[in-house]
């Protein structure tokens, strides 16, 4: 039997078995933090409650509050959500046992699905290499970003349920034989912009001493928020709910009102039709105003806080991997009358951050150039799609990170890694996504047969 002391009790957790035989210790549905629920919702998370029994930490437990648009899964979670995962492949037997690095693992999802659930990340691989890995949960989408721009809602509580976790990892993984003096942030996508903003952030200060960004930053597009454009969405997102209102406080106090399930389907239908392809984010991090005191996540822009150098210096590494702009394609494959329309009237993308307002003349103007660096002449058909691809890799992933790059090395020395992963598989999201012929007859039916 697995029993672990923390700060807050006993756990009980179990031996687990890989499938190439090796033994690992699993510790999950661990709460680092108290339910934000009812007085606590939209506010920042406070430390748990110790418990006096033995706490069983055998299962995992509940996900944030979300609808998941690409399994179309449905609604699924609980507002109780702030649980986190320790998986390490020995307990320590005596304080002259060898503490083993920590890897604390942020997923991504747009901020608004997702979860540490081992369904998508499962420690059997990692763990070989004699590390302790911990997965957390955050709240998401309205509950975990909604901001009013002003100290009401300040925002960010997602990453600050992120914080939260990471000062339980500095109190408690010594226990399970981790080094809290050598722990590595990383994640991906959403996730990969949070660590990032961790490594901004006043707030997580000597809580990580090394970062992993991978496809993902607070230079990317759709990573930040100005907070007027935070508080159009938050009012608009209100209307979408029922709510005529232009006072924060009377926005909270009926926010605090609505179900989980209702302000989740609610997000989606308060977007532009713009904020919606290909992806629908509804909300993000943004800058906060101080709220009585508390203490604020993100004081400034992000890019202030490159450009000032006022972020944590720690090695870094960062990159991208090939073609991720293919994510778009789906829709399209599946849709073959949308390649004339596209042809007739092509749009590219302009990054929202170059604040540049659509249907004007300036507007146009950078589109067109856009358009003619990656496209030329040619029309779009199957045979531009690399070219597509492309686009929207550069657009979505790459322009942030290269952006990251040079203004952090501008104004410190710290390593920086840059990686592009470029492996081929045969069984890739993309081979999933567009139906590719490599994929064995059988599987490839099966695999398609998630997006249908």
């Amino acid at each position: 039997m697995a029993v672990v002391f923390v700060a807050q009790g006993w756990l009980r957790g179990k031996a687990v078995t890989t499938e190439s035989g090796e033994t690992y210790y699993s510790f999950q549905g661990i709460p680092y933090a108290k339910p934000p629920v009812g007085p606590l919702r939209f506010q920042a998370p406070e430390a748990p409650d110790p418990w006096s029994d033995v706490r069983d930490a055998q299962t995992e437990r509940s996900v944030a509050p979300q609808t998941d648009i690409f399994t179309g899964s449905g609604f699924e979670g609980d507002e109780d959500c702030l649980f986190l995962n320790v998986y390490t492949p020995k307990l320590p037997e005596a304080t002259s046992d060898t503490a083993k690095p920590v890897m604390v693992w942020i997923h991504g999802g747009g901020f608004y699905i997702g979860s540490a659930n081992t369904d998508c990340y499962g420690p059997d691989h990692l763990i070989r290499e004699d590390v302790v890995i911990v997965t957390l949960n955050y709240r998401l989408g309205a509950l975990g970003f909604l901001s009013t721009g002003d100290s009401v809602i300040p925002g960010n509580n997602g990453l600050k349920d992120q914080v939260m976790a990471l000062r339980w990892v500095q109190q408690n993984i010594a226990q399970f034989g981790g080094d809290p003096g050598n722990v590595t942030i990383f994640g991906e996508s959403a996730g990969a912009a949070c660590v990032h903003y961790h490594i901004l952030s006043p707030m997580s200060e000597g809580l990580f001493h090394r970062a992993i960004i991978q496809s993902g930053c607070v230079l990317s597009h759709w990573a930040f928020d100005d907070p007027s454009v935070a508080r159009r969405k938050a009012f608009r997102y209100a209307e979408a709910l029922g709510c005529h209102t232009s006072d924060s406080k009377e926005l909270l106090e009926f926010l605090m009102k609505v179900p989980a399930k209702e302000l989740t389907d609610a997000m989606e239908p308060s977007l532009t039709e713009e904020e919606k392809h290909p992806v629908p984010l509804c909300f993000v991090p943004t800058k906060e105003f101080s709220r009585n005191g508390e203490e604020t996540f993100l004081p400034d822009s992000p890019t202030n806080i490159l450009t000032q150098g006022k972020f944590h210096k720690v090695p870094i590494i960062i990159g991208v991997t090939s073609n991720e702009g293919m994510f778009v394609m789906k829709d399209i494959a599946q849709h073959p009358s949308w390649y004339e329309a596209l042809s007739k009237r092509f749009r590219v993308p302009v990054p929202h951050n170059f604040r540049i307002e659509e249907n004007t003349a300036k507007y146009e103007e950078l589109a067109a150039r856009i358009k003619e660096f990656y496209f030329g002449t040619e029309p779009f058909s199957k045979d531009t799609w690399p070219k597509f691809a492309d686009l929207y890799s550069d657009f979505w992933f790459v322009s942030g990170i290269t952006q990251t790059i040079r203004k952090q090395v501008a104004v410190a020395s710290i390593p920086i890694y840059f990686y592009c992963f470029a492996f081929d598989g045969n069984f890739g999201l993309y081979d999933m996504e567009l139906g590719s012929n490599r994929l064995p007859g059988i599987l490839r039916r099966k695999l398609n047969r998630c997006w249908e």
